[in-house]
């Protein structure tokens, strides 16, 4: 039994010795029964809580600016106005409708139907007229004394007292002023020519004694030159009278004073107007010129008869170039070009197109805004870039397009475009009665080309008519 107890007590020992922690090894001598004092650090973790700032993005859409084409102001709400052009469809359907589509946009609610007119257009536009139907915008030729002749009868809408400053200034000022009818303007310039003459090598070369440096650098010497092409080639020239302005024609090429200052005398049967005449009354009587496109009222007849390879010259702007390309591909690498003979007035030329506005309109502000819309700088450029033709907006030609080199015929007048276009001016004076007054003219002039009337009096029967119809 003692010796059962004496081994537990001996168990439990060896257990609580073994469970003691170790004696601490002394940095000094110590007495045994001193107590020994440990010190702990206690690091306390602090948890830290952050309020994070949450930033909400905010998307603001700025309210859009005014549109910078659109420059015309009160153009009517809802407004449904029609335009008719000239001779672009189908070639510029695409042009044409993306910028009606910019239209529309830029002049919201404004709706736009194009109709595009052309060996009809004039009847078309004058049966329109008489109708009352005729479109709010129209495409007039300039160069045909068209705007003048609609001018004069009331059947369009004066534009200077409509138009803001700012805008006419956006073109060139002679276009600007060109075709004026008592002081007013009535047309927004629109597309404008340079006029060139193209030539045909097959029959104007050297073989037939003919150098481009020869070209008649004036208009009176194309009889002599028509003479001669026929003699050699067989050929006749294409040469055209502008016969639906006839007395505009006197004054470039002429330089012939038509009416008198206070406007109530026709002159043009002065001497210059005889020898304008009498160069036309020559080429007729040598049969070295075309007769039907002498007088024709269709600009298409001679541009048709070149286009077939008959006709050594034509008188035209580089736009038409393409137009021959596709419609006679073999000529076109016989095509170049000279500068157009300048008349004895010695101002190049004035205006190619314009749009006018119907003076019936019900939307008069929104006619104007899409006449001066299809004329404004954007719309020429885009224009520019898919024909040969030239804006009336000096801005227009900044685009670098006008400066870039090109190897095309067509091309071959761009660098020269702004500085040949900025002198184009109207220089005749408002003719009264003008459609009436160019009927006259015309049946005399006729008389004198096909019927043996002598040019002077041929003349003075159509000053005394004339006269008769301004009393």
């Amino acid at each position: 039994m003692f010796k059962k107890v004496f081994g537990i007590v001996v168990l439990a020992s060896i257990l609580l010795a073994a469970c003691a922690p170790a004696a601490p090894a002394p940095a000094q001598e110590q007495s045994a029964a001193e107590p020994q004092i440990v010190q702990q650090t206690v690091v306390v973790e602090q948890t830290k809580i952050v309020e994070k700032e949450v930033m909400k993005e905010v998307v603001v859409t700025p309210t859009p600016g005014p549109n910078p084409e659109a420059v015309i102001p009160d153009v009517e709400p809802n407004a449904e106005i029609t335009v008719w052009t000239y001779w672009l469809s189908p070639t510029f359907d695409e042009y044409i409708q993306s910028t009606i589509a910019r239209f529309e946009e830029t002049y919201p609610g404004v709706k736009v139907k194009w109709e595009d007119h052309q060996g009809t257009f004039r009847d078309d536009l004058n049966n329109a007229f008489a109708a009352g139907n005729a479109p709010d915008v129209v495409n007039l030729s300039v160069g045909e004394g068209w705007v003048a002749e609609y001018a004069t009868q009331d059947k369009l809408l004066g534009l200077d007292d409509k138009v803001p400053q700012a805008v006419k200034d956006l073109y060139f000022p002679g276009l600007w002023k060109q075709q004026l009818v008592d002081g007013v303007n009535y047309q927004f310039p629109y597309y404008q020519g340079m006029a060139v003459e193209l030539i045909n090598q097959q029959i104007y070369n050297e073989e037939n004694g003919f150098k481009l440096a020869d070209f008649p650098k004036t208009v009176d010497g194309l009889p002599a030159l028509c003479k001669s092409i026929k003699e050699k080639t067989g050929k006749l020239c294409d040469v055209r009278l502008t016969v639906t302005d006839l007395l505009s024609q006197m004054v470039y090429e002429g330089n012939v004073k038509v009416i008198s200052d206070d406007g109530k005398t026709f002159t043009f049967n002065s001497k210059e107007g005889v020898d304008w005449l009498n160069n036309y009354v020559k080429m007729v009587k040598d049969g070295s010129v075309d007769r039907n496109a002498l007088v024709t009222d269709q600009d298409r007849v001679g541009l048709d008869l070149f286009i077939s390879g008959q006709a050594p010259f034509y008188q035209t702007g580089p736009n038409l170039i393409r137009e021959i390309r596709s419609n006679n591909p073999a000529l076109y690498g016989y095509l170049t070009t000279v500068p157009a003979p300048v008349g004895k007035s010695g101002v190049l030329s004035k205006g190619l197109m314009g749009m006018s506005v119907n003076a019936s309109t019900k939307d008069p502000n929104a006619s104007i805004a899409l006449a001066q819309f299809m004329t404004n700088p954007k719309s020429m450029v885009d224009f520019a870039k898919k024909v040969a033709i030239y804006p009336g907006t000096p801005s227009s030609y900044e685009d670098p397009f006008f400066s870039e080199p090109s190897a095309a015929i067509e091309d071959s007048a761009k660098p020269l475009a702004k500085d040949t276009i900025a002198t184009y001016a109207d220089i005749v004076p408002t003719i009264p009665n003008k459609a009436q007054v160019n009927d006259v003219v015309l049946q005399h002039i006729q008389s004198a080309l096909f019927s043996g009337v002598d040019p002077q009096k041929a003349l003075d029967a159509a000053v005394a008519e004339a006269n008769e119809l301004i009393k």
